[in-house]
């Protein structure tokens, strides 16, 4: 066995165990005729897939062939294309009429949810349909007062005196 290429502490360790360098030369052999078994089982395992996948790309190129002529039959045919035309335009309008817009910003549905409700990022408020956008627009607005403002406006009907900062008049 060749000890060459080796490092000096290696070759020292291996002078000093000589019946491991014994066992290492009558078992190296071995592993080496294991490892090619090994390797060539792989190989065999590999060309079988690589057959598997040439023939599942052979059906997709043949699926796809007969598609094709399906198509071109199926626009030579006007009465076919007449029903798909009728069909296609009756799942527009139901799409259209359910899809879910925002109330505020009426941008459409992003599939964001909060709580599992539909709802608009932008405008932090859920999502509703088409049809129950038109009573949204149709409610009035509301208001809202803060309590602090309210409480001012209290105090300054009460004490003439004192400006709405709080500050006495001079």
């Amino acid at each position: 066995m060749d000890l060459s290429h080796l490092s000096q502490e290696k070759r020292a360790f291996l002078k000093c165990h000589p019946e491991l360098l014994r066992s290492l030369e009558k078992e190296i052999p071995s592993q080496i005729r294991r490892v090619n078994t090994r390797n060539k089982k792989l190989s065999k395992g590999k060309s079988k897939l690589q057959r598997d996948l040439e023939d599942i790309d052979r059906r997709v190129e043949e699926a796809k062939r007969k598609a094709d002529k399906l198509r071109r039959e199926y626009m030579m045919d006007p009465n076919l294309r007449k029903i798909s035309e009728k069909y296609q335009r009756h799942m527009n309008t139901l799409e259209s009429a359910s899809t879910l817009i925002c109330p505020k910003c009426k941008e459409v549905d992003h599939c964001s949810k909060m709580n599992g409700t539909p709802w608009c990022m932008k405008c932090n408020t859920a999502l509703i349909t088409r049809k129950m956008l038109k009573n949204w627009e149709k409610l009035p607005t509301i208001k809202v007062v803060h309590k602090a403002d309210i409480y001012k406006k209290q105090l300054n009907r009460l004490n003439s005196g004192l400006n709405p900062d709080n500050k006495e008049d001079v």
